[in-house]
């Protein structure tokens, strides 16, 4: 985390200090280069993060000690007690006043109450080497899950909202 945090102070850095800028972002900037070339490692890292979590679900399949009542208790709450739950504030947001009255918007911010787990959660496992087979067979199980309550809750939410 310490490499993205550095990451995320140089990208500011070339953002925000207009003479970085314009050497470097731009069709007619002399170091573009550099900029295409991360953004060419970034797309790849999708991948990477897509292939490890494949490989640590093969491990977590053969060797996991993970019980199905873990399992199970991790999806009800991921799947039903956190989607109420969004619903609530975003209800109560809406109620005091902090968020508008714009459907669409109200509607990503419960959706986000409801989709799976992000697949970083598996990449940092695989980096700092602790429970890689079990983050990887929750997360098989959640995705595997989410095809039916994310169809449900989008149908809930839009009903809601409507």
């Amino acid at each position: 985390s310490g490499s993205l945090c550095i990451g995320q102070i140089i990208g500011f850095i070339i953002g925000a200090v207009s003479p970085i800028q314009k050497l470097m972002v731009g069709d007619d900037a002399p170091l573009r280069a550099i900029i295409k070339s991360i953004a060419l490692v970034g797309e790849g890292t999708i991948v990477s993060m897509t292939l490890i979590v494949g490989a640590n679900l093969l491990d977590g399949l053969k060797q996991s000690g993970i019980s199905w009542y873990l399992i199970i208790g991790i999806t009800v709450v991921r799947f039903i007690l956190s989607p109420l739950l969004g619903v609530l504030i975003v209800k109560a947001a809406y109620y005091w006043g902090l968020v508008g009255s714009y459907n669409l918007y109200q509607f990503v911010l419960m959706l986000q109450y409801a989709l799976p787990p992000a697949t970083s959660v598996g990449t940092i496992a695989q980096l700092l080497g602790v429970a890689e087979s079990e983050c990887s067979l929750i997360m098989l199980w959640t995705y595997a899950v989410s095809t039916f309550t994310l169809t449900l809750w989008c149908t809930f939410f839009m009903w809601m909202l409507d």
